[in-house]
């Protein structure tokens, strides 16, 4: 096994420590469980950067890569879910909306058609991440006066990824409307 696809595996094993610290030991626990989450995310960068480099792309990886980072991001949404900071009908859409996509991948390579990432997509990506890490930083600040903004401004970043899901889901089926049409 290559380094790349050991640190996706990493990513894998790591989850359940990041979830496990968060519900427990406290503040301590919120922090440890944000960084083995940052740290976690960074290793998606990274394993696709060293499988590019040292030119080491596998079947493994390339089915792997974005399993680990759906199971991260949703284990992320489920927590804060069960911490009634992320909004549940949200989370809902978005993992429909994946589930779409990833069938209409599996259909459109089995035909060797490839449905490439697209802007929105990745927009929303962002928007997911931007969420979970803000909605750590309501947790680590439990104690301010500025958590009622922080609540707001972690629904709209929710809410946009919530939105941008929707585009390009619906940017996904028109563009793959050709092939599955058949």
């Amino acid at each position: 096994m290559n380094l790349a696809n050991k640190i996706t595996l990493f990513r894998i094993i790591s989850i359940p420590f990041f979830v496990f610290f968060l519900f427990n030991f406290k503040m301590g626990g919120v922090i440890v469980s944000f960084l083995i989450f940052i740290i976690a995310s960074i290793s998606d960068w990274l394993d696709g950067y060293i499988a590019r480099k040292k030119n080491e792309i596998t079947v493994f990886g390339k089915i792997m890569d974005p399993v680990a980072d759906k199971i991260l991001v949703y284990s992320a949404f489920i927590c804060f879910i069960q911490l009634n900071i992320i909004p549940f009908w949200m989370v809902i859409i978005i993992m429909a909306r994946d589930l779409f996509v990833m069938a209409l991948r599996v259909q459109l390579a089995a035909e060797g058609n490839i449905l490439t990432p697209i802007f929105t997509a990745k927009i929303k990506t962002t928007l997911e991440y931007a969420s979970i890490i803000f909605a750590f930083f309501y947790l680590m600040t439990s104690k301010l006066t500025y958590q009622s903004l922080l609540e707001v401004f972690i629904y709209i970043l929710m809410g946009s990824a919530t939105f941008f899901a929707l585009v390009s889901g619906g940017q996904y089926l028109l563009s793959s409307k050709k092939y599955i049409t058949r």
